[in-house]
């Protein structure tokens, strides 16, 4: 630790100084003066750790000294020495909190028990300092998380609520470009415990450190999602050799292999839940791609642009086959759909393996990637594939076609997973009762086996709105038959229909209800 010594008498300091330098190696003297204005401007300067001072000296003495570094906001930690016995030294000094205290002539021992001392005060008083900021960060952390969560399950249709949220969380929007990228890992991540990431966290936060923001949170399961800010454009390409690098690096240090899935750079905040959802979407690709790739949203929507394509109506028949688990049904719709493609003489190699990777993510999309990977057959023809262009014929691929249809079909016969009738009724069905439930669109996912990204463009289309308008309606009409034939607080029906956030609901409510919470039920007369 640095020590600055004050005494007036010069035969004192050098004293002082040569004692520290041989008997206490773990301080260093880094400045002297001899009286207490020069020390006082020394000890600005120089910042030491502590100060080793006489009490009387000229110009300003020991415990002026220590009143004018007060004063200014920089109580640094002294040792008074006084050849006095004066009560009123004392007293003063404790004043101005002072703990130390050496009487001349100064012996060694006691010398090296006080300056012990005070370096383990002052490093108790680090650590306590340190725990506080390392708190008060994890908070904020947390708090900015949350908000971000929200963001991206509020999609891109309510921009007052989403620049709300993030103001509350103190994230700056005003003038930013945002980007979005979700790791999914592919070994042994510690899901129970937090800190099990933070070794990631680090690798994220260098890889991506030229960007004035970087967001970056557990996700769901071995998924971290990263949020992207800065003042200037972010370049896809800078984004993709940074997620390059990053995976390379968390592998060579953690052995931790993982699949990237980047979204596309936005100009507005709205804009996030886009790029993140295409970031979803392009890790879903992973089942094309292979584990450990990174894949950009951009090049996958040119991946499957042929200049033929399947119709429309047989992958529909297709998919319907798959959910009824209907094998020769689904065999004869591949066999046709390979007829067509035979019978196209202008078809180049290419244009039929792309057809290929539709059929396929047709078959495998309406399957959690967890269900794949249970499953030898699936994991070998599908997640360890190494590329569709090692099939050279058309035959091959239709045979490599038909056995992922049987292999997929086996394997929800062989775990007991029921025909999908009507998967939206069913979904929509366990929302109602489960309402009060913190059910993110992964959770249904993972419940209803059906990829999240899938699940989220399903429903719209089925329903006509979002998953998060249709949660938000059934939560909102509970809470006003609470508040029509109850007595509850605000605050408990809130709770009592699945927020946490007492003025997000309000805000909510009267959104959609027209009105406060308050004033629904002062308006609304009890059945």
């Amino acid at each position: 630790m640095k020590v600055i010594l004050v005494d007036d008498e010069k035969g004192i300091v050098e004293g002082l100084k040569r004692m520290v330098n041989r008997y206490i190696p773990e301080c260093e003297v880094i400045g002297t003066a001899h009286n207490g204005l020069e020390g006082f401007k020394l000890i600005q300067t120089m910042q030491p750790d502590f100060v080793i001072t006489d009490i009387r000296m000229p110009q300003a003495d020991g415990l002026e000294m220590i009143k004018m570094l007060k004063d200014e906001g920089s109580p640094i930690p002294c040792i008074l020495l006084s050849g006095y016995t004066d009560f009123e030294y004392a007293r003063r000094g404790m004043q101005l909190g002072v703990r130390f205290y050496i009487n001349k002539p100064v012996e060694i021992d006691q010398l090296r028990e006080c300056v012990y001392q005070v370096m383990e005060a002052i490093r108790a008083d680090k650590a306590k300092v340190q725990e506080v900021n390392e708190l008060r960060q994890e908070v904020h952390s947390r708090k900015q998380e949350k908000a971000w969560r929200d963001v991206l399950d509020l999609g891109n249709d309510n921009l007052e609520l989403v620049e709300k949220l993030l103001q509350v969380a103190q994230i700056p929007m005003e003038g930013a470009f945002f980007g979005s990228v979700l790791l999914e890992f592919d070994s042994n991540v510690d899901g129970s415990k937090e800190f099990g990431l933070h070794p990631v966290f680090d690798h994220i936060d260098r890889a991506f450190k030229q960007y004035r923001g970087v967001f970056r949170f557990r996700y769901t399961g071995a998924q971290v999602a990263v949020i992207l800010a800065n003042d200037k454009l972010i370049k896809n390409e800078d984004v993709v050799r940074a997620c390059v690098l990053l995976k390379q690096e968390v592998y060579q240090d953690l052995k931790l292999s993982m699949t990237i899935g980047i979204g596309t750079i936005q100009k507005r905040v709205v804009g996030v839940s886009q790029s993140f959802e295409e970031a979803c979407y392009a890790l879903s690709y992973k089942v094309i791609k292979g584990t450990n790739a990174v894949i950009p949203f951009p090049e996958i929507t040119n991946l499957t642009g042929p200049s033929h394509t399947v119709p429309t109506e047989l992958i529909a028949k297709l998919e319907t086959g798959l959910d009824n688990m209907d094998e020769a049904g689904c065999v004869d719709i591949i066999r046709e759909i390979f007829r067509r493609m035979e019978a196209e003489k202008s078809m180049r190699p290419a244009d039929l393996q792309s057809q290929c990777l539709n059929i396929l993510l047709s078959s495998v999309r309406n399957m959690s990637f967890h269900q794949l990977q249970q499953n030898d057959f699936l994991g070998r023809h599908i997640l360890s594939l190494d590329g569709i262009s090692r099939f050279r014929t058309l035959e091959h691929l239709e045979e490599w076609a038909v056995k992922v249809i049987r292999g997929i079909i086996s394997f929800k016969l062989e775990h007991n997973i029921p025909k999908k009738k009507d998967i939206i009724t069913e979904i929509k069905e366990y929302v109602t009762k489960h309402y009060n439930e913190p059910i993110k669109i992964a959770d249904l996912a993972a419940r209803f086996f059906i990829s999240p990204y899938y699940l989220s463009q399903f429903f719209k289309q089925k329903t006509g709105e979002t998953y998060v308008n249709f949660l938000t309606q059934i939560r909102i009409n509970k809470a006003k038959e609470l508040l029509q034939n109850t007595d509850l607080k605000v605050y408990e029906i809130c709770q009592m229909v699945g927020y946490s956030d007492t003025q997000h609901f309000a805000r909510l409510f009267e959104k959609l209800a027209g009105c406060k919470p308050r004033e629904y039920r002062k308006n609304t007369p009890s059945l």
